[in-house]
């Protein structure tokens, strides 16, 4: 999928390791954790969270190009620019999304442009080496664990990455990552040792 379900999946992951690591009322599961534990856990989440949404991705039309067709034109740059503010707002409101948004796409982040970057330098920079998938480093990919699930899971499953109808499948993906999210912050806001986060900014002290 587009950035924003990614960037999404990478702020929800962090709120889901601080579930399974803390309580609501801020205190650690277990006592011989530290405290950044939930951290560790949200980051987790949220580097597996690409592989299983670029897996389900065989259900939302992929084919947006900034050269493409208008409808093509019109998904792509409405995905980029939906995922530029999505990561604008996320750092805005809680900085610490920024390490579950860069876990969640440090996926394409290497693969698509450290391995294929170095792939082409050691290529002599053929013509439109930065779009094809690297042939020198295929064992390093990180994206063939999405592989591994589409040949496991998803075994002659129709892909659907060519049909314009299935757009709003993702719209609806990302519809759902925004409640999901929205849901969070005022259920289980992000919280920092003992100390958590109203939904409107402001900070309450949890009792010991």
């Amino acid at each position: 999928m587009m950035v924003p379900a990614h960037v999404l999946s990478g702020m929800v992951c962090l709120h889901l390791g601080q579930m399974v690591a803390k309580r609501k009322d801020g205190r650690t599961r277990w006592s011989n954790l530290p405290e950044w534990t939930w951290l560790a856990l949200g980051l987790i989440f949220a580097f597996l969270s690409h592989a299983v949404v670029d897996t389900l991705a065989i259900f939302t039309y992929h084919d947006g190009s900034p050269s493409g067709s208008l409808f093509s034109r019109l998904v792509f740059w409405g995905w980029m620019l939906g995922g530029a503010a999505t990561i604008a707002w996320g750092l805005w409101t809680n900085v610490r999304y920024g390490y579950g948004m860069l876990m969640a796409l440090i996926y394409d982040l290497w693969d698509h442009y450290l391995l294929r970057f170095t792939d082409g330098v050691l290529d002599g920079f053929p013509a439109g080496f930065m779009s094809r998938y690297t042939h020198r480093f295929e064992v390093l990919q990180l994206h063939r664990l999405e592989w591994f699930l589409l040949d496991n899971l998803f075994a002659g499953v129709e892909r659907h990455y060519g049909d314009p109808r299935f757009v709003m499948v993702e719209i609806l993906f990302v519809g759902w990552l925004i409640a999901s999210l929205a849901f969070l912050r005022r259920w289980r806001p992000l919280i920092p040792g003992g100390e958590g986060e109203n939904p409107n900014g402001k900070s309450r002290q949890y009792p010991p």
